[in-house]
Parts: structure tokens; C-alpha cells; sequence
């Protein structure tokens, strides 16, 4: 195919010689592709139409770019069979780079690394710098289309551009096996699925930068423990990275593990309220000590509570130093009682606490913290989380 490439002079070399025309043979014999070219033309518009409702309602539900770009590809070979659907995102050193593919091509092009192509070559190249669509009917007498292995090429193509804000993304990218197998009616749907698509990338940007005004006033909020407490301050961000890790290892999407993170950044927020002299104490602390230290888990989960925009965050918060057993604070919550992103912050928290100099004790390794992690869970800590922590650190 060679539309994805920064060298569209190179052509493709025997090994993927034969895996082009490995595929190619694939997806002529796929029933789907035959299905579609025996359809009528009136049955192929009711299943245009579908596809456009469908993937604008499913676009409204995601908020990252490269699950939204895998969405519409995705859509698009499933439905339709497109021996390529790939979206392009235009980087500012002039690059297009692939974000998403799919169909039998777009495989040779991920294992031969033809991920990328200047903006200066090509059709995709050309519909970038234009900002206009392009429907080649056939891609042997084109003069932008980048030939790279003749026998095996696609023989028509349709791009179009994404646009963002009104500047152009990148491209999403539709090619046929044979000569003017794409059609205009082909190219009014690729456009709306490109307007929606820009539209939702318009709207996770602005998510982004909401999220980026969201964590900069918890690094505001977490600054007051800070003033108390270095290692308070140092130890939440740490552990809120590795519980967003933990929480994305152990399924959750991509917006839950966010806000396990928010919440472990705030988990120890209650410690304003502790006087420094108990705070900072360098050795043990006594039974009334104790209480005061631990009232700092409910403190935190009231004031987060008290902020509209973190309170769905407050349960985990309050609950970050509960016990799977039930013998931990404030409220003695017990097994899968207590919210599972409380469980993360709290074994995330014990191995940082663990590798961590404290004023009373140096840090062990983290070899020994996740030991010491083994022999608390099922106890202190719920073994689901402890084995997703220990497989994580050992980049399992």
C-alpha cells in the first residue's frame, strides 16, 4: 500500500511482498466482503445510515483520542469490510502518524512499522495540507498515490480530513481493493464520521485541559498538608501514581483509575487538621496520640466532601485506611465493604510508607516491602490488590 511510510520511494521488500499478498488473498475470501459487494445499493445506504447514528452515540461515551480513533476504525472494517480504515493524526514536525487501524492491511502495516508519512507525500499528505477530501477511483494512474507494491497495492482510496477547532487534525483513511469501489456516497459518510470524530477530539481536549485545572488545584490543596509535612506531601503523589497504575492493571477504565489517583492525592489531606507536634513526632506515638492521628481519615473525607467537585472522591478518601479485617479507621469497614479504590491507596500507600526514611526508621527494599505486603494481605490488605501491586512492580 505505501500510503503510510516517510519513504514513498522505497518499495516493499519480498518478506512483506508475501505478506501483502497474504492478506489480500484473506480478505477476498472473507464471507463479509462478499456479503457487501452482493448488497444493493439501497440495502448499503440503510447500513451507512445505521453506522453514522451508531458510532455518533458511541463517540458521546469516550474521552480518550485513541480509543475514539479504534472506535471508528473498528466500526468501519466491521461493518463494512474496508480492506484498510486508519485514522492519521498530522503532528506538528509535519508527520502524520497512524492512531488507530484495522482490516488486513493495516496489520502488514503495523508489522513492517509503515506507521508514518510526511505530510508532504501522498494522498493523506496532499488532503492534510488542503483540508479537502479525496476519493481516488484508481490508485494506478493517481499521481499523489505512493506505490509500494504494485501487484498487491489498493486500487482505490478515500481520505478525508479531521478537523478540529477548524485546523485540520490529521485523516481518516478508507482503501478498496479494486478500482471505484469507493463511491461519493462512500465519501459523504466518511465525512460525517470524520465531523464526528473531530467533535469528540475537540471534546477530550477540552476534558484534558478541565483535568489539568482539576489536578492543579488538588497539588493546591494537598500544598497545606505539605507546609506540615514533607514527607506527607511527597509520599500522597507517589502513591497516587502507583494507585493509578494498580487500578488500570486491575481493569478499571481509564477514567476510574484517574480518579483513584485524585483520591490518593488527597488521602492524607485530613493531617491539616493534626497538631505538628503529634505529626512529626520521631518516635511512637501514644493511645491518645493514635486518636488524633486517626481522626485525620474522616477530616479528609469531609472536606473533600465539601467540595462539589472532588466529592465523589470523599468514600475513598475516608476509607484509605481501612482494614480488609476490620480493624482499621475511622468507621472499621471490612472486606469488599470498603470502595475498592480505598483497597488500592491503602496497599499503594503501606509499600511507599515501607520504602520510604522515616524520622523513627530507615527504608527497606522494595523486595521486602512486597514481602511484607504477602504477609499482610488477607489481613490489613485485600490479596486481589496486593497481587496486582507485586505483579506491577516485578513489570509483570
Amino acid at each position: 500500500m505505501g500510503e503510510l511510510t516517510v519513504k514513498p520511494t522505497h518499495r516493499a521488500g519480498a518478506k512483506e511482498r508475501r505478506r501483502r499478498a497474504e492478506a489480500l488473498r484473506r480478505h477476498r475470501a472473507d464471507a463479509r466482503v462478499k456479503s457487501m459487494a452482493a448488497a444493493g445499493e439501497v440495502a448499503y445506504l440503510r447500513e451507512q445510515l445505521r453506522l453514522a447514528a451508531r458510532l455518533t452515540a458511541r463517540l458521546a461515551t469516550k474521552s480518550e483520542i485513541e480509543e475514539l480513533a479504534q472506535l471508528v476504525v473498528d466500526e468501519l472494517h466491521e461493518t463494512f469490510a474496508f480492506y484498510l480504515a486508519a485514522i492519521q493524526r498530522l503532528d506538528e514536525d509535519g508527520i502524520l502518524r497512524l492512531v488507530a487501524g484495522r482490516g488486513p492491511l493495516a496489520e502488514v502495516m503495523t508489522e513492517f512499522l509503515l506507521t508514518e508519512q510526511s505530510v508532504s507525500d501522498g494522498v493523506n499528505g496532499k488532503v492534510a495540507r488542503s483540508g479537502h477530501t479525496a476519493l481516488v477511483a484508481d490508485t494506478r494512474v493517481d499521481p499523489d498515490y505512493i506505490v509500494r507494491d504494485p501487484k498487491t497495492d489498493p486500487r482505490s482510496e478515500l481520505a478525508v480530513p479531521v478537523l478540529v477547532d477548524g485546523s485540520v487534525w490529521g485523516v481518516l483513511n478508507i482503501e478498496a481493493t479494486d478500482p471505484g469501489a469507493l463511491a461519493e456516497a462512500d465519501a459523504v459518510l466518511v465525512e460525517a464520521i470524520a465531523t464526528s470524530f473531530g467533535l469528540a477530539v475537540h471534546r477530550a481536549c477540552l476534558v484534558a485541559d478541565l483535568e489539568s485545572a482539576f489536578t492543579t488545584a488538588l497539588a493546591a490543596l494537598t500544598s497545606t498538608v505539605e507546609a506540615k509535612d514533607d514527607y506527607t506531601a511527597c509520599h500522597g503523589e507517589d502513591v497516587a501514581v502507583l494507585a493509578e497504575r494498580i487500578a488500570l492493571r486491575m481493569s478499571l477504565t481509564a477514567a476510574q483509575a484517574r480518579d483513584v489517583r485524585y483520591a490518593a492525592m488527597l488521602h492524607d489531606i485530613g493531617k491539616v487538621a493534626v497538631p505538628s507536634e503529634i505529626l512529626l513526632k520521631p518516635g511512637p506515638l501514644t493511645d491518645e496520640e493514635w486518636v488524633t492521628m486517626r481522626s485525620h481519615a474522616a477530616i479528609g473525607g469531609e472536606l473533600v466532601e465539601r467540595i462539589d467537585a472532588f466529592a465523589h472522591l470523599a468514600p475513598a478518601v475516608r476509607a484509605s485506611h481501612e482494614r480488609w479485617d476490620g480493624d482499621g479507621y475511622p468507621d472499621g469497614l471490612t472486606g469488599e465493604a470498603i470502595p475498592l479504590a480505598a483497597r488500592i491507596i491503602a496497599a499503594c500507600d503501606t509499600y511507599d510508607a515501607i520504602v520510604t526514611d522515616r524520622p523513627y526508621r530507615a527504608a527497606r527494599s522494595p523486595a521486602e516491602a512486597c514481602e511484607e505486603l504477602r504477609r499482610v494481605a488477607g489481613t490489613q490488605l485485600d490479596v486481589g490488590v496486593v497481587e496486582a501491586v507485586v505483579a506491577e512492580l516485578a513489570g509483570e
